[in-house]
C-alpha cells in the first residue's frame, strides 16, 4: 500500500469517526431538549383582555391588555413562577414588562421592565380552581374595582353569570380553561366556598309583573324609559344583581331595587308595549 493511499484511507477514517461523534452529540442535544406545554385560563372582552399561561416548567406569563375604540391602550405582562395542586393556585410574581400604545399610530409603543411590586401594577395572585366536567375555573375572593363600580369579585360574577343561565355556554370576567365540549350536568355547588354560595341561586326565580310605570327624563322630554316592579323580594331570594327576562328572551332587565315582597328594575329600550308584556307577564332569572 503506497503512503497515499495510506494517508487517504487514514482520513477518510477519520472522516467518518467526525460525523458519527457529530451525530451522536447532535442527537443528545436534542435529548435534553424539554417540551414545555401551556395551559391557557381568559377572559376576552370589547377591546380588552386577560391571558394566564401556565407553563410545564414552574413559569407563568399573565397577560392584560385594554385599548380604547380611538386608538392607543395598553399592554401589561407579568411573569413569574406558580404553585398548583388540585384545589388551589398561587402565582409568585418576579417582573413586568409594560408596553403602552400611543393613540397616534404613527408613533411607537413605549416599553418599560420593572421589578413586581408596584401597586398599580399589581395582579390577583391567588385562585381556587374550579371544575365543571372538561371546564374549569380560576376564581378569587379578591375585591377588583377594576373590572366594574360595583364591590364584586370572580365568585360574585360566576354567580350572576350562572344564575341567568349564561354560563357553560358564555363566561364572564373571569378566567377559563374553554373546552369545545357541551356541558350537560348540572354545576356542583358544593364546589363554591360558604362565604359566596348566598350569590348563587338554588333554583330558577319565578317573578310576574305586578305595576308598570312610564317615567319621562326631566331633562328630555322625548327620551323616557319603563319601570318595571315585580312580585318577588329578599323574602323570595331576589337579589339586586339579578337579571330577569321574558320567556321568548325579548324584554330583559337588571333588578335595581328589592323590598322585602317586591322588586324593581328599569328597561330603557323603546320595544317595550304594555299591552303585550301587561300585568302578570312572568319573567324569570332563566328558563329552563
Amino acid at each position: 500500500m503506497t503512503k497515499t493511499v495510506k494517508y487517504i484511507n487514514i482520513l477518510l477514517l477519520f472522516l467518518i469517526f467526525s460525523c458519527s461523534n457529530n451525530k451522536t452529540k447532535s442527537n443528545s442535544k436534542k435529548k435534553t431538549i424539554k417540551n414545555i406545554d401551556t395551559l391557557r385560563y381568559s377572559y376576552s372582552g370589547f377591546n380588552n383582555g386577560l391571558r394566564l399561561d401556565l407553563l410545564s416548567d414552574g413559569r407563568f406569563i399573565n397577560e392584560n391588555y385594554s385599548f380604547s375604540c380611538f386608538g392607543g391602550g395598553e399592554r401589561k405582562k407579568v411573569f413569574g413562577t406558580y404553585k398548583m395542586d388540585s384545589i388551589n393556585l398561587t402565582l409568585i410574581p418576579e417582573k413586568i414588562e409594560f408596553i403602552e400604545y400611543p393613540e397616534d399610530i404613527e408613533f411607537k409603543p413605549t416599553t418599560s421592565e420593572i421589578k413586581y411590586g408596584v401597586d398599580s401594577l399589581k395582579i390577583k395572585t391567588q385562585f381556587q380552581i374550579v371544575k365543571w366536567e372538561n371546564k374549569k375555573f380560576l376564581l378569587s375572593d379578591f375585591y377588583d374595582f377594576g373590572w366594574s363600580l360595583d364591590k364584586e369579585n370572580d365568585y360574585v360574577r360566576f354567580a350572576d353569570y350562572l344564575n341567568s343561565g349564561l354560563e357553560p355556554e358564555s363566561s364572564g370576567m373571569y378566567l377559563v380553561n374553554r373546552t369545545k365540549d357541551s356541558i350537560k350536568s348540572k354545576f356542583n355547588l358544593n364546589q363554591i366556598p360558604e362565604k359566596w354560595k348566598g350569590y348563587f341561586l338554588k333554583k330558577p326565580i319565578s317573578a310576574t309583573i305586578k305595576g308598570i310605570k312610564k317615567i319621562i327624563d326631566e331633562n328630555d322630554s322625548e327620551y323616557f324609559w319603563w319601570q318595571i316592579e315585580l312580585d318577588k323580594g329578599k323574602k323570595d331570594g331576589m337579589t339586586n344583581r339579578l337579571s330577569m327576562t321574558t320567556e321568548d328572551y325579548i324584554i330583559f332587565f337588571d333588578i335595581d331595587s328589592v323590598l322585602n315582597n317586591r322588586s324593581f328594575g328599569q328597561y330603557h329600550m323603546p320595544d317595550f308595549i304594555p299591552k303585550k308584556y301587561p300585568i302578570g307577564t312572568e319573567f324569570r332569572t332563566k328558563w329552563e
